[in-house]
């Protein structure tokens, strides 16, 4: 079907962007089947990271876990355990099991540094999760937005919460807020590939580059990035997504479960300044948690890669 490294949405988009061959080469360097020693000390000193999951119906799910450093762990260069607080009362880790596929995505909000890792669970328990490297590489700064961390140790509220099938006003004033989001996808086709698997993403950008179309579907604006694409090609074979908005003032989280288009259409790209590609989301799920991270963070400054949003 494909190299070890990508499956035929992402090279597909590669093609079209004509940068196929520069990323063939870059690959071949940066991206690893094991984690190198830095990126096992920067997962080791992170107090938050996000995950990638996929539940016992399909779905991806984009998720925040925090603990004090060294809640990540990394014992041997192929294997990172992450030690897991009440897992059981998280929606998004109900259907984990071993020989699953998981996403990490390492984000240091206040220096722009990130990691990304994808692999198997090979041990489970109520408080640990193991996984197995597949694929380990670093990810460029862009659009990472500056934050730092205020407050430490908050009580997170775990109360069950009701899942809606549209967004209240309250969802979408966060989202036309937001200058950043984390969404989940995956391809499983059974050729086992190294692509093959779930895969979380940080996306940024000011304030507006998620537009909220009505209360049931997000447009969204992709900027210049590495052109792996990772997110876009799985999408492009299996269109599940999950999106994870956070209010870092308040650790309010909103979850979201939908289906992914991508827009191409030159006149519509146009109209959104800086944008190469739109992402339409049409919304299934959504769920709001109040007060959800034991996390609080200050904003420091935008990146100087965000386009300006036009004024509507």
């Amino acid at each position: 079907m494909t190299d070890q490294h990508f499956h035929e949405g992402e090279l597909r988009l590669q093609e079209q962007t004509g940068m196929r061959e520069n990323i063939a080469k870059v690959t071949k360097i940066m991206m690893r089947d094991f984690m190198t020693d830095q990126h096992r000390q920067f997962f080791e000193g992170l107090e938050y990271l996000f995950l990638g999951t996929i539940d016992q119906n399909g779905l991806p799910h984009a998720s925040i876990v925090t603990g004090p450093e060294g809640f990540a762990h990394s014992p041997d260069p192929k294997t990172l355990m992450i030690q897991m607080s009440k897992r059981n009362e998280k929606a998004a880790f109900e259907g984990l099991a071993v020989g699953q596929a998981i996403a990490v995505l390492g984000l240091d909000l206040s220096n722009r540094r990130r990691n990304r890792m994808h692999g198997r669970i090979t041990a489970l328990s109520a408080h640990f999760i193991t996984i197995t490297v597949v694929q380990s590489y670093g990810n460029c700064p862009k659009y990472i937005n500056l934050r730092e961390i205020s407050e430490r140790s908050l009580m997170p509220n775990t109360a069950p919460h009701k899942v809606q099938t549209i967004l209240g006003p309250n969802d979408m004033d966060l989202i036309k807020n937001s200058d950043t989001f984390f969404i989940a996808s995956y391809v499983q086709d059974g050729s086992g590939q190294s692509y093959e698997g779930a895969d979380i993403s940080h996306r940024g950008g000011k304030p507006g580059f998620v537009s909220v179309d009505s209360p049931t579907q997000l447009t969204i604006a992709d900027y210049q990035g590495n052109y792996l694409f990772n997110t876009f090609g799985n999408l492009l074979l299996n269109p599940k997504a999950g999106l994870l908005f956070i209010d870092f003032e308040t650790g309010d989280q909103l979850h979201i479960q939908g289906r992914a288009k991508l827009i191409e259409d030159p006149k519509l790209v146009a109209s959104v300044e800086g944008a190469q590609r739109l992402l339409q989301i049409e919304i299934d799920s959504a769920m709001r948690q109040d007060s959800a991270t034991s996390l609080r963070w200050r904003f420091v400054e935008t990146s100087p890669y965000s386009p300006d949003i036009a004024v509507q």
